[in-house]
């Protein structure tokens, strides 16, 4: 009810578009495909998300650089990504409030398709081929997105599987032991790591792995163990992972870990899995592989010694297996409340376009010539590691639209070129999620509530609260709120689009 609320609420600003449009053609504001009438910068507002202690900077010389290029006056509402989403739900419930371009996380939530159905967003999919960048985006991802088969937004692009093992290499080094190649050395890893006194500081104060709340972290785990990613469509059904074998055979495998004390007992209430690694009390992280590059800072600072390094995902009973991902991470999407006419949106998609080009690929993968890179052989070479971190990846990742595949190619620091190779290795072991594109209606109206019996009921599991026929109960619950509905749903929506 509140989603549908919130749509009304926006549709109510939206109403008086088409005679807009209608007027706007009519006076021949609409630039040629691709293009801008205007030659002076673009005054595009937005708002993004960002993950660092402070804001990026509007002011700094990689964004200047951007805007130049680009011809525009970025006016970007930066918000922490704790708080994110809340924020978008907020600004879509004052439809007037929204900018031009706004930064969709969670572009799957049931109030943003209603938005987007309802027809509060510019839908983008007859446009793309009129964009020399656009219209190569891949066609998986552009579907991973889709909503009734139109698309809405601009992904940005991620490795379809960039999640992997962060370990510290120097306890694994105290300890003399060999980087894990499967599931049950990871585990003795965990043990040792909790046990062995790997940092030598004469205390009992360590543990295997960082644990919080995100989900991620234990679908990773149970995917090494073999279950589905999500959904599966077997035998004529389609089932959520947690009605499978696999699934309960790896929760009791994370329950024993529980008991073994190798992660921490308060994971249920911890936000951020990267703290405990950050201050020396956890040695293994997982997650995406590129975190290495820019969320442990505070751990070097503490301990210039540390060695942190990323290991190939371990083989479980069914070889290895990772969770593929969505292949993007977030959506750009272009509101009809301040995108009024298509001469405004072919502005904004120029811009969109323009992050594809050579130089600004460039610049977000290398950052400024004599200052973060040098040539060397005609390829670019970092100059230091941690300046182009705070100064560029910083600054601009969350600008990120393409793949960098344009941008001059470089030699890179050992660290990276190793996991960027674990992220492409990644791709040939990692399960898809057959239910992505795919819409169910109840699953919107109840996702999140159904999600967090299952939720629950996990942690719960973990930790000892119930047992093996109580999760089953969660899973009956599930089933009688809705969802036996969403399979059927589901299943409906699959065997439709695979007639297609």
């Amino acid at each position: 009810m509140k989603s549908q609320r919130l749509i009304k609420q926006a549709l109510l600003s939206a109403g008086a578009l088409s005679l807009v449009l209608t007027s706007a053609c009519a006076n021949g504001a609409e630039p040629a495909p691709g293009g801008a009438a205007s030659t002076g910068p673009v005054e595009i507002t937005m708002m993004n998300q960002y993950l660092t202690a402070e804001p990026p900077k509007m002011d700094s010389e990689p964004m200047k650089l951007l805007q130049e290029y680009t011809n525009t006056k970025l006016n970007i509402t930066w918000v922490p990504s704790a708080s994110y989403s809340e924020k978008v739900t907020a600004s879509i419930a004052v439809a007037g409030d929204l900018p031009k371009l706004l930064l969709v996380k969670e572009d799957r939530n049931p109030a943003i398709i209603e938005a987007a159905k309802a027809g509060l967003f510019w839908e983008l999919g007859p446009y793309l081929q009129d964009y020399p960048n656009l219209k190569t985006m891949d066609a998986a991802r552009l579907t991973n997105i889709s909503i009734d088969s139109k698309i809405y937004g601009v992904y940005r692009w991620r490795a379809i599987a960039r999640n992997g093992i962060i370990i510290r290499k120097d306890w694994l080094d105290n300890l003399g032991l060999q980087e894990p190649k499967t599931l049950d050395e990871l585990l003795n890893v965990f043990k040792a790591f909790t046990y062995n006194d790997p940092d030598k500081n004469g205390k009992n104060d360590t543990f295997g792995i960082s644990f919080d709340s995100n989900n991620a972290l234990i679908l990773h785990i149970l995917a090494a163990m073999g279950t589905p990613n999500l959904w599966e469509y077997k035998d004529g059904k389609m089932t959520p992972d947690f009605m499978t074998k696999p699934y309960m055979d790896g929760l009791k495998t994370i329950q024993q870990m529980f008991k073994d004390k190798v992660m921490n007992s308060d994971f249920p209430v911890v936000k951020d899995r990267t703290t405990l690694v950050n201050q020396g009390k956890a040695g293994v992280y997982i997650g995406a592989y590129d975190d290495l590059n820019a969320r442990f800072s505070d751990l070097f600072k503490a301990n210039p010694n540390a060695k942190l390094d990323t290991i190939a995902n371990v083989s479980g009973p069914n070889g290895v297996r990772v969770q593929a991902g969505i292949g993007y991470n977030s959506v750009f999407m272009i509101p009809k409340t301040s995108v009024k006419t298509e001469a405004e949106l072919k502005q904004v998609l120029t811009f969109l376009d323009k992050l594809g080009d050579e130089k600004v690929q460039t610049l977000m993968t290398w950052g400024i010539e004599g200052k973060h890179y040098k040539i060397d052989n005609g390829k670019a070479v970092r100059i230091d590691e941690k300046v182009f971190t705070d100064e560029v990846y910083n600054s601009l990742f969350q600008l990120m639209v393409f793949d960098g595949s344009k941008a001059l190619p470089g030699n890179e620091d050992p660290a990276v070129a190793k996991f960027n190779k674990l992220i492409k290795e990644n791709e040939k072991f990692a399960i898809p999620n057959p239910a992505l594109p795919l819409l169910s209606k109840t699953y919107m109206e109840k996702g999140k509530q159904m999600d967090q019996v299952i939720s629950d009921a996990r942690t719960k599991f973990i930790i000892g609260e119930i047992d093996e026929k109580g999760f089953e109960q969660a899973v009956a619950n599930w089933q009688k709120t809705g969802g036996e509905q969403v399979m059927a749903e589901y299943k409906a929506d699959y065997e439709k689009t695979a007639k297609k």
